[in-house]
């Protein structure tokens, strides 16, 4: 029964199971399990032969109801991921201890119940299958096939206003939702390119080699491109640098601080991180050590999550 795409889903028991049924139906290589209280029935699984590549955990059951999951699940599968599923009604996981279990995976109301284009549940089904063959999840992966994705090479820290008009001019019409797509849009370019132009250049010693706001020409070599694209329904905004000076535990440290803190200021560690985390309704990191992170997600015309909520995330590391 072993087979590199198969997704172990486990929940606290039938009721909880039950709750994701539709979210879950029709997936190949799904196994679902309501461990009851007994962790034991993990270990029967290991007996058969299977081996997943990625474990689906419920908020339900971890890591309140049963802390020592993942533990558990690690010691019989050391090399699998995990991705821990949550409502928006249950209260959100603490970050401090997924990062010590090293959960880097968290999704939200994955795909909410008023999804009559199936789209939302087509993008989750296409994040299963890239967290289950440990690929980088892309901007393409949020918008329709025959969109557009536009990309620039940023050259100096001028280039900014033009590509946050750009950002704007994308979405055409006129109605409250698109203005407030537009200015959300807008927000996120500024907030990912600043980030890319003053927080991700680091020194041998970890310190920033730019003063934020600082009139910059960039140079080829630092490889900075930044990329958007617009369906109709979602916008999709994604950049890249060619430091790979982030790490998933620092990513997650970040967004931990930024959540705690209160009167947060400029100097607090990863602010505009955090900033681009709440304001996207999806999230993604990527990051090749020394190399390169794309910091990226995307924003719906409609969305059903709350603006104040923290989000969930996908951070991904590749060697």
């Amino acid at each position: 029964m072993t087979n590199s795409r198969t997704i172990l889903c486990l929940f606290k028991d039938q009721a909880d199971e039950m709750d994701s049924l539709t979210l879950l139906a029709g997936i190949p290589g799904i196994i679902r399990l309501a461990v009851c209280g007994n962790l034991a029935v993990l270990e029967d699984i290991k007996k058969i032969g299977v081996e997943p590549s990625l474990v689906i955990i419920s908020r339900r059951l971890y890591p309140e109801e049963k802390p020592e999951v993942v533990e558990t699940l690690k010691r019989l599968f050391p090399v699998v991921r995990f991705l821990l599923i949550s409502s928006s009604a249950d209260p959100f996981p603490p970050l401090q201890q997924l990062i010590a279990d090293q959960i880097r995976h968290l999704a939200i109301n994955p795909f909410p119940g008023n999804d009559k284009s199936g789209a939302q549940r087509k993008d989750f089904v296409t994040t299963l299958e890239k967290l289950a063959s440990g690929r980088f999840l892309e901007i393409s992966d949020y918008l329709d096939r025959h969109a557009t994705i536009h990309e620039y090479t940023i050259s100096g820290s001028s280039q900014k206003e033009e590509l946050i008009t750009s950002i704007m001019e994308i979405i055409p019409g006129d109605s409250t939702e698109l203005d407030a797509l537009r200015q959300r849009g807008a927000l996120l370019t500024d907030e990912m390119l600043e980030n890319a132009m003053y927080g991700a250049p680091r020194g041998e010693d970890g310190r920033k080699l730019y003063r934020k706001g600082e009139n910059r020409t960039i140079p080829r070599r630092e490889g900075i491109v930044f990329r958007f694209g617009f369906d109709g329904w979602t916008l999709a905004l994604e950049v890249a640098d060619s430091w790979g000076s982030l790490s998933p535990d620092l990513v997650m440290e970040h967004l931990a601080r930024n959540q705690e803190e209160t009167g947060l200021c400029d100097d607090t560690g990863g602010r505009g991180l955090f900033i681009i985390w709440r304001f996207l309704d999806r999230f993604h990191v990527n990051i090749t050590p020394g190399r390169e992170t794309v910091v990226g997600g995307q924003l719906a015309l409609s969305s059903p999550l709350d603006p104040e909520a923290p989000k969930g995330f996908y951070i991904s590391t590749h060697y």
